[in-house]
């Protein structure tokens, strides 16, 4: 019983030492686990992805490489042949931060998108829309680095200071300040009265 209890204590030191994977990184196995089984039954297909997370575009196909389909960009010549296209489109990319104690912060990157796949025909396979998140514990000095600066969508905001630190802080710092300001002006002028 005291080695469960040991190991259950031990447990959240254990999770923030594993390595977080970035934002970036989150957001490509997001979009895996969201759109990896679409075009199932196809050996080729053409992605037409947008252009503002290019990263997306780059997990996915590299998934189905690794699988040993064919995979072409959408302005690839390749396109115009009676492949299937699999479109897809970002709705909503956020990471947002919480406070989970002093040191560290809750993670969660949601990522949502629509898609549709279709013959060359222009049958409609599949459409649907998918919303995956992921969550994790991280340290609040390993924020930034988690973060990558060319995109804006991999950023979050930092959690608003508690009441503790914003209120009680400079209520106290103010406080200490005055009675020293007093202090120093009350003693130097006691010292001067006596004559010394």
């Amino acid at each position: 019983m005291r080695i469960v209890c040991l190991c259950l204590s031990a447990l959240p030191a254990w999770a923030l030492a594993q390595p977080a994977p970035s934002n970036l990184e989150a957001y490509q196995t997001l979009v895996v686990r969201c759109l990896a089984e679409v075009p199932d039954t196809a050996r080729a297909l053409v992605i037409d992805a947008p252009a503002v997370m290019p990263y997306l575009r780059t997990a996915l196909s590299d998934t189905w490489r690794a699988e040993g389909r064919s995979v072409y960009l959408a302005d690839s010549s390749f396109a115009a042949q009676r492949i299937p296209t699999l479109s897809f489109g970002v709705e909503e990319a956020a990471v947002e931060y919480a406070r989970a104690s002093r040191k560290t912060l809750g993670r969660t990157i949601t990522l949502a998108v629509s898609h549709t796949f279709a013959a060359p025909s222009g049958l409609l396979l599949d459409d649907g829309r998918c919303r995956k998140s992921y969550e994790d514990l991280i340290p609040k000095r390993g924020r930034a680095s988690l973060e990558a600066e060319a995109f804006s969508e991999t950023q979050g905001r930092l959690p608003r200071a508690g009441w503790v630190r914003r209120y009680v802080e400079p209520a106290a710092l103010a406080a200490v300040s005055a009675v020293t300001v007093f202090l120093f002006f009350n003693l130097r002028s006691d010292r001067f009265d006596d004559g010394g």
